[in-house]
């Protein structure tokens, strides 16, 4: 990262910034349809934020990216005691808002390490909490291991006699066990834009596709890996949920935890879809770490919301009334 300078003051840019914020990512992410919304003093930029915008029903809606887990504001701040620095970041994040373009509804996700969300609070945004499980890099890897319940090291254990597993950059293994995990018809997944990003990481030798493979060589499991200078985030996973042999996502994990600790890097569980998920993760023995979230919405959008929620009310109690 470089170094920019305020009144003579060094200024020296997070190395903590993700591989959601660099601007190949963006493009990728977007084709390019987003807009960087930015604070300067004396000329030079102190904070940005990437904002994208979609339009559903009539409504703006500013959201995260495709296949982008979180994209908080950067901040290019100078060095300074903790009372002057939460001030600075106060007083960025104002300055930001006030040039946030019209919405109707808005969601930022931030990482772990974000230092906004108060200040965001602070200009009447809600903040609410998303979460995700991290493998710091100082914990040896044999503590991870140990800290997993009992039945997740058996099922590891169990899968690795019976599979093996391929690393390799080729997107279409995960593509094709995706399918299976999940026929087209009932799939979300937009391929050719995921393509796009993935063939952006590995360009940037950020990405990779880690498989399982049975005895007889078919596909079991596949997952998608990316990562930036800090974190290796497991960021896509999909399954043959009619193999016989259990325990494939489970090695995979823990494949994929041991190949962030030889890069050096933390690793990232990449949140959970569902709440069986969340209990699978947690099996491993790490804390759940918050994701803030920031949220808003106009005063049109908030009518709506209380008109609804009262409609929805109203309706049940009429049908309440009728089955009894």
């Amino acid at each position: 990262m470089g170094n920019i300078m305020i009144n003579n003051k060094q200024v020296t840019e997070k190395n903590s910034f993700s591989i959601f914020h660099q601007e190949w990512w963006l493009n990728a992410a977007t084709d390019g349809h987003y807009d960087l919304i930015e604070v300067k003093k004396d000329g030079l930029v102190i904070g940005d934020l990437a904002i994208f915008m979609q339009t559903h029903l009539g409504m703006k809606i500013i959201t995260r990216p495709p296949y982008t887990r979180t994209l908080g504001p950067r901040l290019f701040l100078p060095s300074s005691k903790p009372f002057r620095r939460a001030q600075n970041i106060r007083n960025t994040i104002a300055e930001l808002v006030k040039k946030i373009p019209p919405y109707d509804s808005l969601h930022i996700s931030l990482d772990p390490e974000d230092e906004t969300a108060f200040a965001f609070s602070l200009c009447k945004f809600t903040i609410g909490q998303a979460f995700t499980f991290r493998v710091p890099l100082d914990i040896p890897l044999k503590d991870v291991w140990d800290n997993c319940d009992q039945k997740t090291r058996n099922l590891i254990r169990t899968a690795d006699k019976k599979l093996s597993v391929v690393c390799n950059t080729n997107l279409d293994d995960f593509i094709r066990i995706s399918l299976i995990d999940q026929p087209r018809a009932q799939n979300s997944h937009d391929f050719a834009r995921m393509k796009k990003i993935f063939d952006a990481c590995c360009q940037r030798e950020q990405a990779c596709v880690m498989s399982a493979w049975d005895e007889h060589n078919q596909l079991i499991a596949a997952v998608v890996l990316i990562w930036d200078q800090n974190n290796l985030y497991f960021w896509q996973s999909a399954r043959d949920r009619g193999a016989t042999i259990a325990g494939s996502n489970m090695l995979l994990i823990w494949q994929s935890i041991e190949y962030a600790h030889n890069r050096g890097l933390t690793f990232d569980f990449d949140s959970f879809a569902s709440a069986k998920s969340a209990k699978m993760i947690a099996s491993f023995g790490l804390p759940p770490i918050v994701r803030p979230q920031v949220l808003g919405a106009s005063i049109l959008r908030q009518w709506e919301r209380s008109a609804n929620g009262t409609l929805k009310i109203f309706k049940n109690k009429i049908l309440g009334r009728a089955v009894s």
